[in-house]
């Protein structure tokens, strides 16, 4: 249920933007299952060629590793942190819109909501950080799984599928900085005191 305009009250915490918490979810319960069942498909694929198929088979398995654990850890970090995050509306829902008729009751609750948010930044930002860590390195395993060894074939068209997934992967290093940036500063203008950390 939507917050009205009229009903925000000052003292309860809302992300910035409004809809980051729903973005955040997005990406942490279905995009990063996902890729972290491509890292590690990937990677039974490197484990169980030949060496001499891959540029760089150790460091490359190694890489698709790393990155299969960040995108598992930010799941895990994710489903803790998604427990402390609701709105007014939430609290409302719960304990019926007579609440505001327990000044007491309904103070507590809202002081409750601002430390379970604070709580809520903290674990989201680090399930995004190893998110934005994760898709980085599977963007570095997959060109290095494509760099062709000395047993490959069609070496031309491999060295090119490479360097496109090279160059997309520095790409989107840019843009989660850039992503995260912006909310910064929408934060910022907003009056916001918690920033996220990107998408």
């Amino acid at each position: 249920m939507s917050t009205q305009r009229g009903e925000v009250t000052p003292g309860w915490e809302q992300p910035t933007p409004l809809g980051y918490g729903h973005g955040a979810k997005e990406a942490q319960f279905v995009a990063a299952p996902l890729l972290a069942a491509a890292s590690l498909g990937l990677a039974g694929v490197v484990a169980g060629a030949k060496d001499e198929m891959f540029l760089f088979s150790g460091p490359t398995l190694l890489v698709l590793v790393l990155s299969t654990m960040s995108l598992i850890y930010s799941i895990q970090l994710a489903y803790h942190a998604r427990k402390f995050l609701y709105s007014k509306e939430d609290v409302l829902d719960w304990y019926g819109h007579d609440l505001t008729k327990r000044p007491e009751l309904f103070a507590r609750l809202r002081a409750q909501q601002g430390d379970d948010y604070a709580t809520w930044v903290f674990y989201n930002n680090k399930a995004m950080a190893l998110f934005n860590v994760g898709t980085v390195l599977l963007g570095f395993g997959v060109a290095a799984a494509l760099a062709p060894g000395k047993d490959s074939g069609q070496k031309i068209w491999r060295w090119g599928a490479a360097v496109i997934v090279l160059g997309c992967t520095f790409y989107e290093i840019y843009w989660q900085r850039r992503l995260r940036l912006g909310v910064a500063r929408q934060a910022r203008h907003t009056g916001s005191h918690a920033g996220q950390g990107g998408t």
